[in-house]
């Protein structure tokens, strides 16, 4: 089966001329098929090159622009891809000097299990040419087969609610999301026992290859201890000093192993938002999973994948337009708290509560979005069939529903 990639309209848009596309993501996403598929449209199947290939590595070092020979006759500009180059030493320089050389004729995709924007950080010498996109697990939308336009909503988040409030249901394919994951691999088996078998091996290979090769980090085994309780911290901040306890190390080495998780897409950090809330409460992060089948809670799991299909849009969002969009959580000191708030240039937007069964949404909403500006808020639900506006700028609205479409 081949799902249609939201990312693909938007990466490979004409719209970013020659710049290079560098494609980050969680390992597994798909970032590899949705490049193949893009040199296929473009008739430049010949010009993908794994940089795991030692065939391939050697050929660069005595010639960065190798790749000439095997350009197919007319294909002027013509797509190639990367793949996994950035693991290698010198892999900037190699790149700098293709780019520069031929960059006029070509169009560049870089792609990488590990975080290209981490790789980034010290000394950019490719500054100013390339653009980077990020490829997420599944949407829904993307498996019930509605591939839209992914451009930014329009207008505010009250528009935005209204049109996909009676969006076309999902329910099947978000029963699938919840129990398979959004990894096309293990999503699209649809197999529990090839499930349990790619879970196992799946952080495993991260820790061991990715972060072993890239990283200074030697105790693999304590990164993969704090991984392993992660799933039943879902929805909670996290104290550093809790965390480190468990795993014996101190907090300062909790939060360095915290921030590598984050660097290689096993899971990502939610921050507090603490502007224009009286009282807030300025606590540690919540961390969701990219692989949201570990959490075993049912309504753990449910808003772990919420935090997924919200940061997946909001990266989009922001890789689309320009924007800034951002996902971060509100919490109170009576500890009233409202699990998601998306930002949009640095000002509220949409606060979303995610809740497994459809019921009255709780009072502190309200104050929470009256104190964020009289932002909309949508309570999104595990429940199918509803589609609610309780009043102007408050929805109830299924999962199922409101993610179905774009």
């Amino acid at each position: 089966m081949i799902i249609d990639r939201h990312l693909s309209r938007v990466a490979f848009d004409s719209e970013w001329g020659r710049q290079m596309r560098f494609i980050a993501g969680p390992r597994q996403a798909g970032k590899t098929t949705l490049a193949r598929r893009q040199l296929e449209s473009a008739r430049c199947e010949a010009l993908y090159y794994l940089w795991d290939d030692r065939a391939v590595r050697l050929r660069a070092r005595s010639d960065a622009r190798f790749f000439l020979k095997d350009v197919p006759p007319g294909r002027r500009p013509a797509w190639i891809c990367l793949d996994e180059i950035h693991k290698f030493p010198g892999w900037k320089n190699t790149l700098k000097a293709a780019f520069d050389g031929v960059g006029d004729d070509f169009r560049f995709i870089v792609t990488g299990s590990a975080k290209l924007d981490w790789m980034r950080r010290a000394g950019d010498s490719l500054a100013g040419r390339y653009f980077t996109f990020h490829l997420m697990p599944l949407f829904l939308s993307e498996l019930a087969g509605h591939p839209a336009d992914p451009g930014s909503p329009s207008g505010d988040a009250g528009d935005w609610l209204r049109d996909h409030a009676s969006g076309v249901p999902a329910v099947a394919e978000l029963s699938g999301l919840l129990q398979f994951g959004g990894f096309p691999e293990p999503c699209l088996r649809q197999s529990a026992r090839f499930l349990r078998r790619w879970r196992a091996e799946y952080a495993d290979s991260v820790i061991r290859e990715d972060l072993a090769s890239l990283t200074r980090v030697t105790d693999r085994e304590r990164v993969r201890e704090l991984y392993d309780l992660l799933p039943g911290m879902v929805g909670s901040p996290i104290s550093e000093s809790s965390v480190g306890a468990h795993i014996q190390v101190s907090p300062p080495t909790a939060k360095s192993y915290l921030q590598r998780l984050g660097d290689f897409y096993l899971a990502f950090p939610l921050r507090p938002w603490s502007r224009n809330i009286k009282r807030s409460l300025l606590k540690a992060a919540k961390y969701y999973l990219y692989d949201w089948t570990a959490v075993e809670s049912e309504g753990a799991r449910f808003e772990n994948w919420v935090a997924c299909e919200l940061r997946g849009r909001a990266l989009l969002w922001s890789d689309q337009t320009g924007e800034e969009f951002s996902l971060h959580y509100v919490r109170n000191k009576q500890k009233q708290e409202t699990d998601f708030l998306v930002v949009r240039n640095r000002r509220p937007w949409m606060l979303v509560e995610a809740k497994v069964s459809d019921g009255p949404p709780d009072g502190h909403h309200e104050a929470m979005r009256l104190a964020l500006g009289g932002i909309p808020f949508c309570q999104v639900c595990r429940q199918p069939d509803v589609s609610v506006r309780v009043r102007p700028g408050v929805w109830r609205v299924s999962a199922d529903r409101l993610f179905s479409g774009w």
